[in-house]
């Protein structure tokens, strides 16, 4: 299943990027986070680690590929049989910026997911945390 959601917020693109690129920054947006574990604090492609999530559960990822220029990122994610690709741009919006997640993978992971996703997402193209 493909699904994608859009949210536009009052933060500068460079910022909203910025909360992506750098991954000590995911648990300051991203409420369903609290670490990331990579060899390297920046996205990058072919980086690999651990996003931290709920009850300590670590979901092993892997960037697939990441065009800072652009603001567009990719990476998959597996945990047992649940996985998922992720593809994520920033563009600027009239009053700030806007980001668009589009989530690749099985019905369960992609309908499961959004809700948290969309808070998440909410959060980063807001100004203030």
């Amino acid at each position: 299943m493909r699904s994608s959601i859009t949210v536009t917020g009052d933060a500068d693109p460079t910022l909203a990027w910025s909360r992506y690129e750098h991954l000590v920054l995911w648990p300051t947006w991203s409420p369903q986070i609290s670490d990331v574990i990579a060899a390297t604090p920046s996205l990058s492609t072919g980086l690999t680690g651990l996003v931290v999530g709920p009850l300590g559960v670590r979901v092993p990822f892997e960037v697939l590929g990441v065009d800072a220029e652009a603001m567009e990122w990719r990476w998959r994610v597996q945990y047992g049989p649940a996985h998922a690709i992720l593809e994520h741009t920033v563009r600027a919006a009239p009053g700030g910026c806007s980001t668009c997640l589009v989530i690749d993978g099985p019905a369960f992971v992609v309908l499961g997911y959004r809700p948290l996703a969309q808070l998440a997402l909410r959060r980063l193209v807001r100004r203030d945390l």
